[in-house]
């Protein structure tokens, strides 16, 4: 999923003509065969490869290169985001399903964190295991989960609440409490909504203009599916902000690190022996980096991912790159 330019999160600076000089390493990442959907990556308008895409200063993208070249402490847990590097929309990602099955296989515990509000924990780990990658609903947390732990802390059973969103979620907030049927709702929450329309983005607002709080499962604009991305919550949430400019709604997923801590928790693994993996800079690394966990971009034709002050600690073409290549090794590589 791809973050909301500008919403609290500083986004590219323009590059210098010959500030970017790519590695022979770096080169390849244009041509990665399975890093999104089984295809070969395409390369840029300007023929740079995958990684000028973060739109990185010539400064900046020493950084990136500085840090990707650092040390890392063993690794004894494993966080990762859902879309862009388990699957792409409904596609595997070959060298990911490997990366996990062997994970399994050695012991080392993961888990899941996604901004998508359309599924449940036991939906995303029937996905996963149907591609191949070993899963319980336990291991994955989402912002349906978050979005009504938040109900929880600050609303009673019972207060009325208008959601628009998929049916995981509806069931949700009601198995919480919480009464979706009233009208003037004290809360609006906004999730994905495949069937989104004039009716529904009128209540919301309606509520918004009569003091109702706006919960936002997740600031993403764009979501990746095979054929490419789709508006995702960020682009109703700005809808209702511009409708509605004393707003702030409240958003419980990335970059918020509360799915991570959550996970975190789950694995019991210390945050120096844990890392994030993700492939957007604004949501994913950000997330991991505000949890204090070593956070690992996948490198991806994501658009806009750019965020002047969100640096990852490695930047990876394949899950894949992240084993030593010893023979018998236990490992993601230090």
């Amino acid at each position: 999923m791809l973050t909301l330019p500008g919403a609290n999160i500083a986004h590219g600076v323009s590059r210098s003509p010959g500030a970017y000089r790519p590695t022979p390493r770096q080169k390849r990442l244009s041509t990665v065969q399975d890093s999104n959907d089984g295809r070969s990556e395409q390369r840029l308008g300007d023929g740079k490869p995958i990684i000028s895409a973060f739109e990185m200063s010539g400064i900046q993208a020493l950084k990136i290169l500085a840090l990707k070249t650092q040390e890392f402490p063993t690794i004894r847990g494993i966080i990762s985001d859902l879309d862009g590097v388990a699957y792409r929309g409904d596609t595997a990602i070959p060298s990911s399903v490997t990366a996990f099955r062997t994970w399994h296989e050695q012991g080392m515990p993961y888990a899941f964190v996604t901004n998508n509000s359309t599924k449940s924990a036991a939906q995303f780990a029937a996905k996963l295991a149907g591609i191949g990658i070993p899963a319980e609903p336990e291991q994955v947390f989402n912002t349906i989960s978050a979005a009504t732990a938040l109900l929880a802390r600050r609303w009673p059973r019972g207060t009325s609440v208008y959601a628009i969103g998929e049916q995981p979620l509806f069931a949700a907030i009601e198995a919480a409490g919480y009464d979706l049927a009233a009208a003037d709702p004290e809360v609006v929450v906004l999730g994905f909504d495949s069937t989104l329309d004039y009716a529904k983005l009128r209540t919301a607002i309606r509520a918004a203009l009569a003091g109702a709080t706006i919960i936002a499962t997740n600031p993403d604009v764009l979501t990746p599916v095979h054929d490419g991305y789709d508006p995702c919550v960020g682009v109703l949430t700005a809808a209702v902000i511009a409708a509605v400019p004393s707003v702030t709604p409240i958003v419980v997923g990335k970059p918020h690190p509360f799915l991570i801590e959550q996970a975190l928790e789950y694995l019991g693994t210390a945050k120096h022996e844990t890392i994030m993996i993700g492939d957007q800079l604004a949501t994913d690394i950000a997330a991991g980096n505000a949890a204090g966990l070593r956070s690992i971009l996948l490198a991806s034709d994501v658009p806009f991912n750019s965020a002047t002050d969100v640096i990852p600690h490695r930047v990876i073409s394949t899950l894949l790159d992240l084993f030593d290549a010893t023979p018998g090794s236990a490992g993601p590589l230090s």
